[in-house]
């Protein structure tokens, strides 16, 4: 049997930010337990590559930040394939529940695409304009080299951060239950 559009697309987000939602709930465990607060999680970054770098001279996003752009950039994914506009969400997130909220609703959104839509977005020309020019491809080239690379950035930073931070993580929390369906 082969995969489809959705099962690549889709099915991988929500896979994937499910499996953040239970390490959110782990990082929230370990705040509440440590006393660290919610706010250090929030705000933690991965340390500066040299001496003297700044998180901002090297664009380190927060873990409130990467949770944001793993979900933002999901739904901007599937929004590029089917060939519809759409301005990125600002993120407004401020506490743990907030995160959950967003990573409930884009499950939901994902889990509500049409199949065949998206197996129709990846012969459909996609063109991701940046300050360096553009770059087009269609969808399946955008699908895999791109959006799900991207989304996984996101996703293994902010594992990274957590377990940098000192919460308990494993493989299998960033895996998630990968034998069920």
């Amino acid at each position: 049997m082969s995969l489809n559009a959705n099962e690549l697309s889709a099915g991988v987000f929500v896979r994937g930010l499910a499996n953040l939602k239970t390490q959110l709930t782990k990082a929230a465990e370990h705040a509440a337990a440590t006393g660290c607060g919610d706010q250090a999680l929030l705000d933690a970054r991965l340390s500066g590559a040299g001496a003297g770098d700044s998180p901002a001279d090297l664009h380190q996003y927060t873990l409130a930040a990467h949770v944001h752009w793993a979900a933002e950039g999901a739904v901007l994914a599937m929004a590029r394939l089917l060939g519809e506009s759409r301005v990125p969400a600002a993120n407004e997130a401020r506490r743990f529940a907030d995160l959950h909220h967003r990573l409930d609703a884009t499950m939901a959104y994902l889990r509500e695409l049409s199949p065949s839509d998206l197996e129709a977005g990846l012969e459909r020309e996609v063109v991701i304009e940046h300050r360096r020019g553009s770059v087009r491809s269609n969808g399946r080239q955008f699908l895999v080299a791109f959006a799900i690379p991207h989304f996984f950035y996101h996703v293994t930073t902010a594992y990274g951060i957590l377990r940098n931070q000192g919460v308990r993580l494993t493989m299998g929390d960033f895996l998630g239950n990968w034998g069920e369906r």
